[in-house]
């Protein structure tokens, strides 16, 4: 196989959108944002949930326009709520690695894969 083929492998396909993957953090970031959206006001972590899936698919369209920042994975903010999901492309997948709320430590994003 030569060179080129083998980059070829590894470079996504642009027919089909990339599919998401949350790391086990990721899933217990969105539990705990559900759990606190909840206190504020019953079925309110429902919503923050739901705003949650909706950027998911608005990254699987278009990865490409978050551009990576100084953490080294690309940010993506809610819209209604004061949160930002933290990703990575890795080939075929979109990585989720971290889930924060307005207020949180971001810094724990550097021992995330």
């Amino acid at each position: 196989m030569h060179a080129v083929d083998e980059c070829e492998t590894h470079r996504r396909n642009r027919n089909s959108p990339p599919k998401p993957k949350l790391t086990a953090e990721t899933e217990a970031d969105l539990l705990r944002g559900i759990e606190w959206f909840d206190r504020i006001s019953i079925g309110l972590g429902d919503q923050f949930e739901s705003e949650f899936y909706n950027v998911l698919e608005r990254i699987k369209q278009a990865p490409d326009l978050f551009a990576a920042n100084h953490t080294g994975y690309r940010p993506c903010r809610l819209k209604r709520f004061t949160a930002v999901l933290y990703f990575r492309i890795d080939g075929d997948w979109i990585v989720v690695v971290g889930l924060f709320i307005s207020g949180e430590d971001e810094t724990v994003l550097q021992n995330r894969g």
